[in-house]
């Protein structure tokens, strides 16, 4: 008889109590509980503390390292953990009540899992949906080199509704732990080589937006350094443990991202705001020959056409309409 697997659930916290006890409560109301749940409290200076001891019949609480980055308390949170397949949810998230019941089942559909993904709700503060999200463009099943490919543009899979087998994320190398701000996509990307990504298409949890500032403005330049990490260091290790020889489509990505960053930031960023940001995007803008794109940017020129950035736009107006139609069709 085949051993069941255990599955943990650990919970990365800092200064997020107003919203930890819904998350703790969405755990423990679940069809299938998890085997344990561990929160990582990063000496949060709020309620953290004591909503942990509340419940502490029901979570372990654990301390990382002091200072560590995201990276390193990721890798501490999950270091923290036994199951033989694992997950992170963030201290602001929410569990829908299968959450732990459809990421089991995608870990015990296929012996080579090394990944398990699921849709999400995006909710706002109060936790009201603002949208729910299929993974539209995925397979049930995919496999190296293709969980690689998949990729290149950044991680697919919501850090939200996913789990992974942590004995093969250990294999991997864990998160980079140079990694300033990015977690679950170089996560991903190094557990690509090692076996398949399962879909679950089902809805699993909440994700929630809108309380905590403009991500993009305020990370820009961790998120600029983590992208060229991602182009230069994650991606190379990944393609060479999947055997792959031609690595032309990580330039081609890198420059595509570049171009990506620079459009967004010219609209996000006024002209008087764009000379803070050249030494943030030089390094990059050098790797992909992209200084005549840089140079524009901040001469408040025209930025090139990007062809991708076109083909992204169309999918963000169709995808809303498209995401209604398939959850309509589920509720049949």
């Amino acid at each position: 008889m085949t051993k069941p697997l255990t599955f943990s659930v650990g919970i990365p916290a800092y200064n997020q109590g107003e919203f930890l006890e819904e998350t703790i409560l969405s755990l423990l109301n679940q069809t299938r509980p998890p085997d344990e749940i561990v929160i990582s409290d990063h000496y949060s200076t709020d309620n953290t503390p004591e909503i942990i001891e509340k419940y502490a019949k029901h979570v372990r609480g654990v301390k990382p390292p002091p200072g560590c980055n995201v990276s390193g308390q990721w890798n501490f949170t999950l270091s923290s953990l036994s199951g033989d397949w694992c997950t992170l949810l963030s201290s602001d998230d929410i569990a829908r009540p299968h959450y732990c019941e459809m990421l089991v089942r995608g870990a015990q559909r296929r012996e080579d899992a090394v990944v398990v993904r699921a849709g999400w709700d995006v909710i706002d503060r109060d936790g009201k949906t603002l949208s729910s999200l299929y993974m539209l463009s995925v397979s049930a099943v995919t496999l190296p080199p293709t969980t690689l490919l998949e990729q290149k543009h950044g991680p697919k899979a919501s850090f939200a509704a996913f789990a992974v087998n942590r004995e093969m994320l250990i294999k991997s190398g864990g998160y980079p732990e140079n990694m300033e701000s990015f977690g679950d996509w170089p996560m991903f990307m190094q557990l690509a080589p090692f076996g398949s990504f399962i879909y679950e298409n089902e809805i699993i949890s909440g994700y929630r937006v809108g309380h905590d500032g403009n991500k993009f403005r305020n990370r820009f330049g961790m998120w600029v350094r983590d992208e060229q990490r991602m182009f230069h260091d994650v991606m190379p290790l990944a393609a060479q443990r999947a055997g792959m020889n031609d690595t032309a489509w990580i330039d081609k990505a890198s420059r595509t991202n570049f171009l990506r960053y620079v459009t967004t930031a010219y609209d996000e960023f006024a002209p008087s705001e764009r000379a803070a940001l050249y030494p943030i995007l030089e390094p990059w803008a050098k790797r992909v020959d992209g200084q005549s794109i840089l140079e524009s940017f901040l001469a408040d020129r025209p930025l090139p056409a990007n062809f991708n950035n076109v083909v992204e736009r169309g999918k963000q107006m169709v995808r809303p309409f498209a995401q209604k139609v398939h959850a309509a069709l589920r509720q049949r």
